[in-house]
């Protein structure tokens, strides 16, 4: 009885668990399957078709649609296909139904007239095709209104910026409507040119009228259009505003036809009113800004000739020392009060200055293959300092300064802080690797052939690699560099690099190919920024030098400049950098100080004892249109004890005076202890691509000399040894951080009668 009852127990046990797991079971599919209940209630579409095509293809329109055939019928999806289909820009109209009780889903379309034909008439000055050029409505597409009135201003603009300012375009569209193909006619009707027949001026007493035609564009003779004479009368504002006249108002302007109309005749009624001197200038309200700073500034005086121009860039200059200065809201306002005395003006600029602005978060968007510490690590502001429109400008520059950035667009974004600003950097990268080759002629080391390797951005980490191979009849080149601008995250910069150069050197005119100069060394260098501009250099240098096949007619004097061969030089380099260049791969402002002292001693390893210092000075100016001047200082000297040829000064090439053969017209063809040279170049762009110049050109002046030591320094142009030299040329950049490469010509200016006038160079890399 026990049994049974236990058995009966455990049977019930049992059914309860199988039904509870068997509900569960239910339960779990019902929660885990959310669409479960609405599939069952959603139709399934059976066919997709398009109702109302003409001239659209349906492979056209399908590919666009969500909806397809087996898909789940969903209004909201519906809505966004007649989207898509109406962004196709072919119909003028979409609708849909869909069938549920066979599931058929149709797109309801009314598509636009298909233009078979663009015909223009009555069109005599401007040929057909040159109108059919301007036209943005075009054979074999979709008619549509807003590219018809585009049409339409275009022709009109044409015809009116060439003197056929009464010229009229009416259209005619005509649509078949079986086939709702559809042809449009431009019927122009021309009529006379028209030119300007005369500019009068009243109202211009202390100017003659003569005087303000110059100023304006609109002239007798010319075309009138009326856009160029609206500027016109800004630009006469502008040239009595400038010149004293604050008052000036121009009154009104009468426009008038002869009866052909081909003659239009201006007449312009101005009041010059009277001519102002500043009697005095006054500010107030500079906190931030020092007195002694503001007089800096204000470049306006007592007594001037009132100019608005002058004013208005004294006030650009005042903001954008407020700017500096985190004062982003800063406002500048001038006033002006005339006195008794007629013609004189006191003028005051009143300054508030408002808050400091901080920086808030800083963002750094579009980084693909660069971390976001190498761009972090460039920017000169940090989260809590005080917002500086220069230090974003210069960040900006230094980003551009690791080579592979191609845009870095800044932007200050408002915080949910008062007086604070998040700053974002929207990065676009450029590809940081290149191989190239190359094959070139130089007058030095005649036909050359190049290949590089180069990336500017190892690992992510602007780390640079460069390995350069130059091979020639005279010269072969192997060169390896690796730099890492943050060495273990610190603001130091470590440079290795090694090379193996074999070259055919010449011993004065007479002798070409005298020996083989072989060198083979490595150096490692390593520099410490200071700042943003300063920097202390570190450089350990070895060299061994080896001269081969020494021509017999010049060994003696060979080996007497060269006691050691081979030669053994190890060397310590320090020196120090101030560089406020732009944009170091093609300056275009700012400066860059460079000296140093190279010590090589057989203490170190070496058998070479001698100390060698130079010094550089390069200066960029901006000028107009884009177009860069350029000088460079150079000098040095070099003490020791049997200095060893290959260290000692010489000038000429492509690197110092262009129009000189290297080594063997400038100085003595051992060498010198001391150089002294200027280099000056004039650069304009030829071709610029996304903001920046890929191409210019350039014309240079180079003077400079070498002597043997310091006694025999002359500083007069000659033909001598002792002599200046200098030359005069012009020269192509293919301006890119990866292989920037140089193509000169120099024609020299004192050469002796033997030696030709000119040279024709080729290197990669910059000079200066």
């Amino acid at each position: 009885m026990r049994r049974r009852f236990l058995f009966a127990l455990l049977l019930m046990f049992l059914s309860v668990f199988v039904y509870a797991d068997d509900d569960s079971k239910k339960l779990k599919n019902e929660n885990t399957d959310p669409t479960a209940n609405l599939k069952k209630s959603t139709d399934i579409i059976s066919e997709v078709l398009i109702e109302g095509l003409k001239n659209v293809k349906a492979r056209r329109v399908l590919p666009v649609v969500k909806l397809k055939k087996g898909k789940y019928y969903s209004n909201d999806i519906a809505r966004e296909d007649v989207r898509s289909i109406l962004k196709l820009g072919d119909f003028d109209n979409v609708e849909f139904k869909f069938d549920r009780n066979c599931g058929k889903f149709v797109f309801v379309v009314i598509e636009k007239p298909y233009i078979e034909s663009v015909i223009f008439k009555g069109n005599s000055e401007f040929s057909k095709r040159k109108l059919r050029s301007m036209s943005a409505l075009k054979e074999k597409d979709y008619y549509d209104v807003l590219k018809l009135e585009e049409t339409k201003k275009k022709i009109s603009t044409l015809y009116g910026d060439n003197g056929y300012a009464d010229c009229q375009i009416e259209v005619y569209p005509t649509v078949d409507v079986d086939t709702n193909k559809m042809t449009v006619t431009f019927l122009i009707t021309e009529n006379n040119k028209m030119v300007i027949g005369s500019v009068d001026i009243e109202g211009a007493v202390y100017f003659k009228g003569k005087k303000i035609l110059k100023v304006m564009k609109t002239k007798p003779k010319k075309i009138f259009k009326e856009d160029i004479y609206q500027n016109d009368l800004k630009s006469i504002e502008k040239f009595y505003k400038d010149n004293g006249f604050m008052d000036y108002s121009f009154i009104s302007s009468t426009t008038v036809y002869n009866d052909a109309r081909t003659e239009v005749f201006l007449k312009l009624n101005i009041s010059e009113s009277v001519k102002y001197k500043i009697n005095s200038v006054a500010y107030d309200g500079n906190f931030a800004v020092d007195d002694k700073e503001m007089k800096k500034i204000i470049k306006i005086k007592k007594g001037q000739i009132f100019n608005q121009n002058r004013i208005t860039e004294t006030v650009q200059s005042i903001f954008e020392i407020y700017l500096d200065k985190g004062y982003l809201h800063a406002e500048i306002i001038p006033s002006f009060s005339k006195g008794d005395t007629e013609g004189l003006v006191d003028m005051n600029l009143s300054i508030k200055e408002n808050s400091i602005t901080y920086v808030g978060n800083i963002y750094i968007d579009g980084l693909v293959s660069t971390k976001d510490k190498a761009i972090r690590r460039e920017l000169l502001l940090k989260t809590g300092d005080m917002l500086s429109v220069g230090k974003v400008r210069r960040s900006v520059e230094k980003i551009y300064n690791l080579g592979f950035i191609e845009k870095a667009d800044p932007q200050v974004l408002p915080s949910q802080v008062a007086d604070v600003m998040d700053l974002s950097f929207s990065i676009t990268e450029s590809k940081p690797g290149m191989f190239s080759t190359g094959v070139g002629y130089s007058s030095v080391d005649e036909f050359i052939g190049s290949l590089q390797l180069q990336h500017m951005n190892l690992f992510g980490l602007a780390q640079k690699l460069n390995f350069l191979c130059e091979f020639g009849s005279k010269k072969q080149n192997y060169q390896i560099e690796w730099k890492d601008p943050w060495v273990f995250n610190k603001n130091i910069n470590l440079t290795l690099s090694a090379f193996d150069i074999n070259r055919r050197r010449d011993y004065k005119d007479d002798n070409k190919d005298a020996y083989n100069e072989h060198k083979i060394g490595g150096m490692a260098g390593v520099s410490r920024r200071f700042n943003d501009y300063i920097s202390l250099l570190f450089v350990y240098k070895y060299e061994y030098v080896k001269l081969l096949n020494i021509k017999e007619d010049v060994k003696y004097e060979v080996d007497k400049i060269n006691p050691h061969n081979p030669s053994k030089i190890s060397s310590i380099s320090p020196g120090i950098k101030y560089d406020s260049r732009d944009y170091i791969f093609d300056p275009s402002k700012g400066n860059r100080q460079f000296a140093n002292i190279e010590i090589a001693s057989d203490l170190l390893g070496g058998e070479e004892n001698f100390v060698k210092g130079i010094v550089m000075s390069s200066w960029y100016f901006p000028t107009f249109w884009k177009l860069v001047l350029s000088v460079n200082f150079e000098c040095g000297v070099i003490k020791g004890h049997k200095i060893p040829g290959s260290e000692k000064f010489y000038l000429g090439g492509a690197d110092t005076i262009r129009g000189y053969k290297y080594r063997t017209e400038i100085g003595s063809p051992n060498g010198g202890e001391v150089k002294g040279l200027i280099n000056v170049e004039y650069k304009f762009p030829i071709v610029s691509e996304k903001g920046r110049t890929i191409v210019q050109g350039l014309l240079f002046y180079d003077i400079g000399g070498v002597w043997e030591n310091c006694s025999d320094v002359n500083l007069h142009l000659g033909t001598s040894s002792k002599n200046l030299r200098s030359g005069v040329g012009f020269g192509i950049r293919f301006v890119t951080p990866i292989f920037p490469l140089r193509l000169d010509w120099g024609y020299g200016l004192n050469h002796e009668k033997r030696e030709p006038l000119q040279q024709f160079y080729f290197n990669i890399g910059n000079i200066f």
